[in-house]
């Protein structure tokens, strides 16, 4: 028992002394940098999206000519064909570079640190439970009110609210110019305001986002002369469409967005959507994971007028993958797609009828000391603290977390997890000559009760891992297995990866998650 300490305890402090030269440095200030081979990805804060569009001025002379000749204003009109792509841009996307898993999963972590949702909404109410909803022709209404009742949606790069649910509500500006022969600008026509709102779903049962798009009603302002802002100014199309960052073979985007007059927008309440799509041709490792970006374009190409600049919201990074075993009973999710720019963790709550175990999570994250198997005997000095990962803290990305493993994927690591287990709560199994003096001293009353560690035995961090301390401790049985149910629903309804040694830095492109005691 004693060797197994002392190697336990050195061992402890070489891995932090080699984790403090090998993990990411913060970054300088609160706004994030992004993967060093490709700048342009950044997702800042977006207050206002800019586009600019072009009329040349005979064209311009002859709209305001007819406007005059009107007495009132022309009734709104249906929505129009579907946009086309708009001039210098492709339709499957912005022409940017493939990612590799390393640049995309430290850019998504770092986009988290630096925009953490605000304080009291990270963990709703029921959280353990929530599973991905279905994707139809709408978003659910519910959810669409909840994403943007949270906070976070008007920040520019709007809320990441699960790993399967996204939204954004952000200022959009058209700038009209009057154009040469050549397309320069010469002269500002006018601008046109609006409120662009977008609402994104994650699938967890194909490879895709579907996002969400519409102007909020009543909330476009013209700026033009007076004329134009009545007669001409309302009756100009406006094209809103889906778009991929990265070019085929990463992802494609499909759906034709919408195109209607700024008049039709303004009293318009349905949503328009398109879909992006992950190529799990471009995917790798185990579980084909493929990260890329994508983001809703503004602009006008039809008529007379002409896109100068499109307007594109803040590119969100988006991860998918093909992993086999996420199951419960016959139904099966094979592949998904999820908004990685977030913290993933486990809801427990104190207040709850498993709050037996969720009262020994809190003892180990806050009060380790306190816990079993203790470092030494009784009356020994006792050489550290015991240090136990996975607490969630607002905003670390960097917090030592947990990883998933699984029976079928890693037999021997899970064993281990039990058998240890079994040598501290119960002295039994190959194990337990290490914890005869540490472990606890009254083992659980089976049936009624049974043995709960922390971490996990379905994490890496489990039991037997030699780089962390762990706890046990005797709960109800009934606790025990309300938590298990919630604990194997989270990874389902937070798609969390189990532990893939093969991918490159591991400990820094595995999934990990936390869990946070309500």
């Amino acid at each position: 028992m004693a060797h197994r300490r002392r190697w336990r305890s050195c061992t402890q402090v070489a891995v932090l002394i080699t984790a403090i030269f090998l993990l990411p440095a913060p970054p300088a200030s609160a706004a994030p940098t992004g993967p060093p081979t490709n700048e342009s990805i950044l997702a800042p804060l977006v207050p206002t999206i800019e586009l600019k569009i072009g009329i040349q001025q005979t064209k311009l002379d002859q709209l305001r000519a007819r406007a005059r000749q009107r007495k009132t204003p022309a009734d709104p009109v249906a929505p129009s064909q579907p946009p086309q792509t708009t001039k210098g841009d492709t339709a499957t996307g912005a022409h940017g570079p493939q990612l590799s898993i390393t640049d995309a999963e430290q850019f998504s972590r770092r986009q988290a640190a630096a925009y953490p949702q605000p304080t009291g909404s990270d963990s709703p109410s029921g959280r353990v439970a929530v599973q991905a909803a279905p994707i139809g022709e709408l978003p659910d209404a519910n959810l669409v009110r909840e994403c943007f009742a949270a906070g976070g949606a008007d920040r520019g790069i709007g809320r990441v609210h699960n790993r399967f649910t996204y939204c954004l509500r952000v200022n959009l500006s058209a700038e009209y110019w009057v154009i040469d022969k050549n397309g320069k600008p010469v002269g500002k026509a006018g601008i046109t305001t609006a409120r662009l709102e977008v609402f994104a779903q994650g699938d967890d049962t194909a490879r895709r986002v579907r996002i969400f798009f519409h102007i909020q009603k009543n909330s476009v302002k013209y700026d033009w002369d007076p004329i134009s802002n009545i007669f001409v100014a309302p009756y100009v199309d406006l094209s809103l469409v889906a778009r991929c960052f990265q070019d085929y073979p990463v992802c494609l985007s499909s759906g034709g967005g919408a195109t209607l007059t700024w008049t039709v927008w303004n009293k318009n309440t349905d949503w328009f959507y398109g879909d992006v799509t992950n190529q799990e041709i471009a995917s790798l490792w185990r579980d084909k994971i493929s990260y890329n970006q994508w983001f809703v374009e503004a602009f006008s190409n039809s008529g007379e007028w002409q896109t100068l600049v499109p307007g594109r919201t803040a590119p969100r990074m988006v991860r998918c993958d093909s992993a086999s075993y996420f199951r419960r009973g016959e139904a099966t999710w094979p592949m998904a797609c999820i908004f990685s720019e977030t913290i993933p963790f486990l809801n427990y709550k104190l207040d709850s009828d498993y709050r037996s175990v969720a009262f020994h999570i809190y003892l180990a994250q806050f009060h380790p000391n306190d816990t079993y198997p203790l470092l030494v005997p009784l009356g020994v000095p006792p050489p550290r603290d015991k240090r136990i990962p996975g607490k969630f803290v607002a905003g670390d990305a960097s917090a030592p977390g947990l990883h998933r493993i699984t029976a079928k994927l890693h037999p021997g690591q899970y064993k281990d997890n039990e058998d240890h287990k079994n040598g501290a709560c119960y002295k039994e199994g190959p194990d337990k000559d290490e914890y005869l003096d540490t472990g606890l001293p009254v083992p659980p009353n089976r049936p009624a009760e049974q043995c709960d560690e922390y971490p996990f035995a379905s994490t890496l961090e489990g039991a037997a891992n030699p780089f962390w301390d762990f706890s046990v401790r005797a709960v109800p049985q009934r606790d025990n297995s309300i938590a298990g149910g919630l604990l194997n629903a989270y990874y389902i309804s937070d798609r969390i990866l189990a532990w893939d040694q093969s991918l490159p830095r591991p400990d820094e492109t595995n999934d990990r998650f936390y869990v946070h005691i309500e």
